[in-house]
């Protein structure tokens, strides 16, 4: 997490208009940022764990902070409201915080994993030189096998690549967040649809 205390101020000021209950809504949103500021920090390294010392993280937590200083002061000035409508500022700045760092997060780590288990093109001609399909025998059965894994959808094709690759049906089914059988039967479904599909 960044050392520095970010001050809200300069955040809150250049978003949010005078109809943000003046000078006073600003200030009571900066009071409120600042003393929630400690919980969002604790709650960054809890969340990250070993991974909280990567600056790219301490940079990831500060602009989702900011973020959702800008995005409250404008709704709270586009709005009208009044600080009396909102039952604990503080509250509600957490809520917000840790609604949108999960929400980023989930997206980072299914990119990560996306990345990880899809294969280039290099990896897999590798990989199938490694298994011998190149002999003169398999030769046909590797050009069905690259026509197949280019009509393939993106589901499939990374179920494939990652039975190729050797991880077993319950790794998968674990990074998928569904039942193994579940995986099996629907990678099974959608490769009788692609058999259909290319007339076999």
């Amino acid at each position: 997490m960044p050392c520095d205390d970010p001050s809200p101020d300069w955040i809150i000021s250049s978003y949010s208009s005078a109809s943000m209950s003046g000078v006073s809504g600003q200030e009571q949103l900066s009071h409120s940022a600042r003393r929630v500021w400690p919980y969002v920090r604790r709650y960054v390294s809890r969340e990250l764990g070993p991974q909280r010392r990567d600056p790219e993280n301490a940079t990831l937590a500060a602009e989702v902070w900011e973020d959702v200083l800008q995005s409250i002061a404008r709704s709270l000035g586009r709005l009208r409201v009044s600080f009396a409508e909102i039952g604990n500022m503080d509250a509600y700045l957490i809520g917000a915080f840790r609604h949108r760092f999960n929400r980023i997060r989930r997206l980072q780590k299914r990119r990560e994993w996306t990345i990880q288990l899809v294969a280039t093109a290099a990896e897999l001609d590798a990989l199938a030189a490694k298994r011998g399909l190149y002999t003169v025998i398999d030769f046909e059965r590797w050009i069905l096998a690259k026509e197949v894994f280019a009509v393939m959808d993106r589901w499939t094709r990374r179920v494939w690549t990652a039975r190729q690759y050797g991880y077993s049906w319950n790794e998968i089914a674990g990074c998928l967040n569904k039942a193994e059988g579940s995986v099996k039967m629907r990678f099974k479904y959608k490769l009788t649809r692609l058999r259909v599909q290319l007339g076999g």
